[in-house]
C-alpha cells in the first residue's frame, strides 16, 4: 500500500503542472493546446503512479523492468495513440509512432538507469 500512495502523489505532483497549463489553454481560447496539455498530464500521471516499480526491492531487475515495459505499453502507448498528439491514420504514422515511443523510452530509461547507478554509488561512498 505504501508504494501505490507514493505512486499516487507522485503522478499528482508530476501531472499537476500540465493540468494547470490546459487551464491557462482554455482561459486563452486555445482549444488544441488544452487537449495536449490533458494528453501530457496524462503522460506523466502514468508515469508518476509507475516509477515506484524500481522501488520494489523483492523483485529483479529484470521483472522490474518487464513490468514497466508492459505497464507503458498499457498506459503510455494508448494515451498517444488515441490522444491526437500524433495523427495515426496509416500504417506508416503507426509504425512511426510505436518506434518513436520504444526509442524514446529507452533512451529515458538508460539515462534514468545512469543517474540512479551514480546516486547509490555516491551514497555507498
Amino acid at each position: 500500500m505504501q508504494f501505490v500512495k507514493k505512486g499516487f502523489v507522485r503522478s499528482l505532483l508530476w501531472s499537476l503542472p500540465f493540468a494547470i497549463l490546459a487551464l491557462y489553454q482554455g482561459w486563452s481560447g486555445n482549444m488544441d493546446g488544452v487537449h495536449a496539455m490533458l494528453v501530457y498530464a496524462g503522460v506523466a500521471f502514468f508515469l508518476g503512479l509507475t516509477s515506484v516499480i524500481y522501488e520494489v526491492r523483492q523483485w529483479s531487475f529484470k521483472k522490474q523492468i518487464f513490468i514497466h515495459w508492459c505497464v507503458m505499453h498499457l498506459t503510455i502507448l494508448p494515451l498517444l495513440w488515441f490522444g491526437g498528439s500524433t495523427p495515426v491514420t496509416s500504417l506508416q504514422d503507426a509504425v512511426s509512432l510505436y518506434l518513436n515511443f520504444t526509442v524514446s523510452g529507452l533512451i529515458l530509461f538508460t539515462v534514468s538507469y545512469f543517474i540512479i547507478r551514480m546516486r547509490r554509488q555516491v551514497k555507498t561512498s
